[in-house]
């Protein structure tokens, strides 16, 4: 069982006496520490410093994967932090995709079983065996609120993990027979 009890400041705990006693030492003692401005201020100038690096990088950043990037996403904001593999493979295309595990020899071809290109869009919005899952596909003028709708639209995110696990079987298939030949 667990109780409470009132304890007067730190007497007779020698414990607490002691950090009582640190505490002392360290104000009476110690190096002034000055901040000319509050550390909410600093926070937030570092803040502004690190997305405006980002923002410099990102636009000097010259990758096919990073050109389908900047379609769904034009700059760098700490809104976009992703913390779902999921749309990290949509808007890079390196997840379990034919097309990008071609790329590194994984696979013998880039294609899906069904035989299209087997990319992250083929698997959300057109492949006949992601059909239950598939997303509208927006236009190239409306990728960005699209995506931008996408980051809060659970049901949408679901299916799109759906598209994907499903791309993953497949590429899973795919290496299976590629080992047996």
């Amino acid at each position: 069982m667990v109780g409470l009890s009132w304890v007067k400041a730190h007497v007779g705990i020698p414990g607490n006496e002691l950090a009582d006693q640190q505490a002392k030492l360290a104000i009476t003692s110690g190096e002034k520490f000055v901040i000319p401005a509050p550390y909410s201020h600093l926070k937030g100038l570092l803040k502004n410093y690190i997305v405006n690096e980002w923002n410099e990088y990102w636009n000097s950043y010259d990758s096919a994967s990073g050109i389908r990037v900047i379609g769904y996403i034009n700059q760098v904001s700490p809104k976009f932090l992703i913390h779902n593999k999921f749309l990290i493979y949509f808007l890079s295309g390196h997840g379990p995709f034919p097309s990008y595990l071609h790329c590194f020899k994984f696979l013998d071809s880039p294609h899906c079983i069904c035989g299209m290109l087997g990319d992250a869009d083929h698997y959300i919005f057109s492949c006949s065996l992601t059909k239950e899952f598939h997303l509208i596909k927006p236009a190239d003028e409306h990728k960005k609120a699209w995506f931008n709708n996408l980051l809060t639209n659970r049901q949408a995110v679901t299916k799109m993990e759906g598209a994907f696990r499903t791309s993953r079987n497949i590429c899973d298939t795919l290496t299976q027979e590629r080992d047996h030949n």
